[in-house]
């Protein structure tokens, strides 16, 4: 007759501990966006919301070209002009008297304030500058620009460690303690599902089963089809399409993150427009650093991205949020068997704010 127990360490097991540092320290070359990035603070739902303001916008395109005389000028967006606003288009000025975004159509007088009116071509930008005030005038009407609702659901990460009793105790050339060993193996792989998902994910959420969107998904106004070998024309007009949205504002903090392929591609350009220099980054990583017009940015390398791709992301916009106490913790399980059990398991989300501040280009060659 034989009798089966089950001895329980009543001190490891159900404890969590956390891994958050280990996952930091792991591999910055499997992981760089993580270590680019870091955690932020926690958040308290399963779908993490959050709102953007954005100022009313100062320009539009004329979509249809428009002879000196005319008095109605179509436009890509009448969002920029209300009655009243004075607007220059070239070297002209004209009053704006109807805005009316059901037709894109700017109803206005021709040669304002001594300018001369011209013929206007299409594609041509259209500038409002400011409201034509009369002394004395009432009060302008208010204009409300409601904030945006964006969100992003989190998405669970976790993977099982299971050594037998036997493999404990045979000797394995190089390691110390086996259980240990597949725990680090178990926190890389997971710590490179999460780099994937915050690059690559989709949003999809169905109760139960959720998955983050990522950064990819997310950028969608500055998107350059290059069709072409990445060059400094291709890098400096990327960077003017994030000045233009007001991108480089106070506290941006921007890197350009690249795969293998355009790594070198990058290193390998010369000319007066742009120079490559070395410093140090977080963690201590020594990259090169990219100086234009526009400022210097590190160059991260990444290849969880494409080929054919680059990111060009302000990292100060941008947050990797557990829920809750949910970051990266391991947990001894119970032993039912004769194995030492544990698991690593971790909930995050993607906070990717403003993504107009952003811009990706895709199709290098």
């Amino acid at each position: 007759m034989s009798v089966r127990t089950t001895t329980y360490s009543y001190d490891l097991v159900g404890k969590k501990e956390s891994v958050v540092d280990e996952i930091l320290l792991l591999n910055p070359d499997q992981t760089p966006m993580i270590n680019l990035l870091g955690f932020s603070h926690p958040v308290t739902s399963t779908t993490h919301t959050w709102y953007e303001d954005e100022t009313f916008a100062t320009r539009a395109t004329v979509t249809t070209a428009a002879t000196a005389a005319a008095t109605s000028i179509i436009v890509s967006d009448t969002e920029p002009f209300r009655f009243g606003m004075v607007a220059r288009v070239n070297e002209e000025m004209v009053l704006v008297e109807i805005s009316d975004p059901s037709t894109k159509t700017l109803t206005v007088k021709r040669g304002y304030g001594g300018s001369t009116a011209a013929a206007i071509a299409k594609d041509a930008i259209i500038e409002a500058l400011f409201n034509e005030r009369e002394e004395g005038a009432d009060a302008l009407d208010a204009r409300y620009k409601p904030r945006t609702k964006v969100d992003n659901v989190t998405q669970i990460f976790s993977d099982t460690i299971d050594v037998t009793g036997t493999a404990q105790q045979v000797a394995q050339y190089g390691v110390e303690d086996i259980y240990m060993y597949e725990k680090a193996k178990v926190e890389l792989g997971l710590a490179l599902q999460l780099e994937k998902a915050i690059i690559n994910g989709l949003k999809f959420d169905q109760g139960r089963v959720r998955q983050m969107r990522g950064m990819r998904s997310f950028i969608q106004t500055n998107v350059t089809p290059a069709n072409a070998p990445i060059s400094v024309d291709i890098l400096n007009a990327t960077a003017q399409k994030i000045y233009s949205t007001g991108g480089f504002s106070s506290g941006s903090k921007y890197a350009i993150v690249v795969p293998a392929k355009q790594k070198l591609a990058i290193s390998a350009l010369t000319g007066d427009k742009i120079r490559i220099t070395q410093a140090e980054t977080v963690r201590g990583q020594v990259v090169d650093h990219l100086v234009n017009d526009f400022g210097r940015f590190p160059i991260i390398m990444n290849d969880n991205l494409q080929g054919d791709e680059l990111f060009f992301i302000d990292t100060n916009r941008i947050a990797i949020r557990p829920l809750g106490e949910r970051s990266f913790t391991h947990e001894m399980l119970a032993r039912t068997g004769d194995s030492l059990r544990g698991q690593v398991v971790g909930e995050y989300t993607l906070e990717f704010r403003q993504e107009k501040a952003h811009a990706r280009i895709k199709g290098l060659q």
